[in-house]
Formats: C-alpha cells, sequence, structure tokens
C-alpha cells in the first residue's frame, strides 16, 4: 500500500499492483497539531494517527468499533511521492539488517477482567533492540482493546534479545512483535 502527503496537505492512498501504475484514492487533507499527525479514510471510516516525534511514521487508526495500527517505510523514488507501507515484505533479510535472536521471550499474562468478559485480543508492538539487546522505544501498531496493553508491553520488556557487537554488525535494529490473546472454550 502506499501513502502520499503533499505540501499543500491534501493525501491520497494507492494498492501497488504488479507491474502497473498504481490506481490512487483521495483521503482527507492531512493535520498537524501538539506533534501528532492525523488524516481519515472516509471509504473505511478509518482515522489515522502518527507521532511525529518517532524515527519512523507509524501511528494508530480507528473506525467506532475498531483499533488498530500502521507503520511506514520510505518509498523508492520511482514509486512516486509518498510512504511504501510494508516494502521490504519478501526481501531477503541481509539486505536490510542482521536477523535479531531471542534470548529470553517472556509471555502476557492473560487480564482476569478481560476472561471475565470472554474477551479475546490481538497486540502488534514496534520497538528499537540496542546492540546490548535490551528493548527500547516501544510504540503499539495495533491493539484491539486496552485490556491488553499493560500485559502485552510488561512482556516485551521482560523480553531480551542476544547482544551483537555494533562495529562489526552495525546499531540499534527496529522489530516488531505480535501477542494473540484466545480463550480456550471447555464445552
Amino acid at each position: 500500500m502506499l501513502l502520499s502527503f503533499a505540501p499543500d496537505q491534501s493525501s491520497r492512498v494507492a494498492r501497488s499492483t504488479d507491474g502497473g501504475a498504481p490506481t490512487w484514492s483521495p483521503l482527507s487533507r492531512w493535520q498537524v497539531e501538539n506533534g501528532l499527525m492525523s488524516f481519515a479514510d472516509t471509504r473505511t471510516g478509518r482515522r489515522f494517527s502518527a507521532n511525529l516525534d518517532h524515527d519512523t511514521l507509524s501511528g494508530e487508526w480507528r473506525t467506532l468499533s475498531l483499533l488498530g495500527g500502521w507503520w511506514c517505510a520510505a518509498a523508492d523514488a520511482d514509486e512516486g511521492p509518498g510512504i511504501d507501507i510494508l516494502a521490504t515484505i519478501g526481501e531477503p533479510e541481509e539486505q536490510y539488517t542482521k536477523r535479531l535472536i531471542p534470548s529470553v521471550m517472556a509471555t502476557p499474562m492473560f487480564p482476569s477482567q478481560a476472561i471475565r468478559r470472554a474477551k479475546e485480543g490481538r497486540v502488534v508492538l514496534c520497538f528499537v533492540v540496542e546492540p546490548s539487546g535490551e528493548i527500547f522505544e516501544p510504540e503499539f501498531v495495533e491493539l484491539s482493546d486496552e485490556l491488553f496493553r499493560a500485559p502485552s508491553l510488561d512482556a516485551l520488556m521482560r523480553s531480551r534479545y542476544k547482544s551483537w557487537d555494533a562495529r562489526a554488525d552495525g546499531g540499534a535494529r527496529p522489530a516488531c512483535r505480535s501477542f494473540i490473546y484466545r480463550l480456550d472454550y471447555r464445552y
């Protein structure tokens, strides 16, 4: 998917097609207030927002009953103006960064309040891993319900990755982790 934000505050979206030119559809005008960029897709009813204090353009989208997230990567110049979301899918990972090797992967506790309400959910967190293996700058990209925020963040921050030599293998690396909360039904 491609997003384009023009200087005149117009925005548009296109789905990339194999070999063909993308077909653009208009979005609402983008605006920035207190470091938060926002725009909307009237066709889907989604309102998008992004914190401009981060190194990457990412944020959340909301409808009346749903909450999700989005994360962008810069587009190639020949793709046209805008930002190419998920541009690196299918590319060899060595071209961009070396593999992160988990040393401790903590599991979140299922919130008791969610069990009582019979709620299931999904959380996606993106973050930066320092050469020491520690996790910094966690950011929620998808959050199905606020009940799952604290246990997911707690599990992520208890996790660690194998350290590496920053001089030989580069500095901090971006990563994402998802948590799926499912109830076991007994009949």
